[in-house]
């Protein structure tokens, strides 16, 4: 397990944090989870008896209760690399959850019987089928639900539920749909960050962490982003250098820990912002000089011919001035697209 996989868990066991990420990612702003009512619990599943010994082990899971009745337990998936098998893995997560479970019920039963069976309490059993199995017809399980949050760089393509990764055609159209109807649909919830837009439904701190790091491969995007009014309030310390870990960015960690050796971390985190807003004024007039004469390029190859989209991409990709500047003479001396294109390839 790599330190940025920790370090976000570690932020994320805030359970401010963790209701909010479920009703803003999964119940669209609907405050249906409050942090008091969260506990965290184990993320490891065993399973073991004669025959099998099985194990797995979840990012982060809190059990829900109110007024001392368990409610539902919230696991938690953080994923930046996609998972073409992710049904099947959250699918055995929650079947072993909900074993541990059964497991639990009967071994309280099983206590209770005992009990029963020493003149304490009433008859547990009242039936074969309880007394065989342990379960009785009255017990009852809490839900399992898994959330995964997905920090990739590309669109999710893998299965978003267990049809998906199922071949049922190889039979013909009619055998298909009984199949479909025969095996249950298991659809997943995502909070996929690369298409997510919703930012209004998070009402902490993850608001503005998500929507930056959303930002991250847009300079111009995220410095706009930061000079909107409440960010130094919106995001603390620990949410900024959350941010640099994800977006695996040296200066803005190295910068943070500057400001938080001078006094007044509140004032010095603004400060610290403000160095960022000044650094992207500056970047951003770099990035306009270079986009000028990215433009300027191609206007000049038009009047030669025909400007493939590869390579009007590869013009305004380009970011160093110094060799726009080269390209740019290189424009006016050419006497055809073509062969721009091969003295810059």
């Amino acid at each position: 397990m790599g330190s940025r996989d920790i370090r976000l868990k570690t932020y994320l066991e805030d359970t401010r944090r963790y209701a909010d990420l479920w009703n803003g990612g999964v119940f669209e702003g609907r405050q249906m989870i409050h942090p008091e009512e969260l506990e965290e619990i184990t993320p490891v599943l065993p399973k073991a008896n004669k025959k099998v010994v099985l194990e797995r082990t979840r990012d982060l899971v809190m059990m829900q209760s109110r007024k001392g009745q368990r409610l539902a337990v919230f696991a938690l998936e953080n994923q930046t690399e996609i998972d073409y098998g992710m049904p099947v893995r959250i699918m055995l997560q929650e079947a072993l959850e909900y074993d541990r479970q059964i497991r639990n019920i009967m071994h309280e039963n099983e206590k209770k019987n005992r009990e029963y069976q020493e003149g304490k309490g009433s008859k547990v059993y009242h039936d074969d089928g309880e007394y065989l199995y342990k379960v009785r017809k009255e017990d009852r399980l809490y839900p399992v639900a898994t959330l995964i949050v997905y920090w990739g760089e590309e669109m999710w393509k893998g299965a978003r539920s267990l049809h998906e990764m199922i071949h049922f055609n190889a039979l013909g159209q009619p055998e298909e749909l009984e199949l479909k109807r025969l095996v249950p649909e298991y659809p997943l919830h995502f909070l996929d960050l690369t298409e997510f837009h919703h930012f209004e439904y998070f009402k902490t701190e993850l608001r503005p962490l998500f929507e930056l790091y959303q930002r991250r491969n847009s300079q111009k995007n995220f410095m706009n982003y930061i000079k909107m009014d409440g960010m130094c309030q919106s995001m603390d310390e620990e949410s900024w250098y959350m941010l640099s870990q994800m977006t695996h960015s040296k200066d803005l960690s190295k910068l943070i820990e500057e400001k938080k050796q001078r006094k007044g971390k509140g004032k010095a985190m603004c400060k610290a912002i403000e160095d960022l807003k000044n650094e992207g004024r500056a970047e951003g007039r770099a990035e306009g000089r270079a986009e000028g004469r990215a433009e300027s390029i191609i206007d000049l190859l038009e009047d030669c011919g025909t400007v493939s989209d590869d390579l009007r991409r590869r013009i305004m990709e380009e970011s160093n001035v110094k060799v726009l500047k080269s390209w740019l003479k290189l424009a006016v001396r050419v006497k055809n697209v073509e062969e721009f294109a091969a003295y810059i390839s």
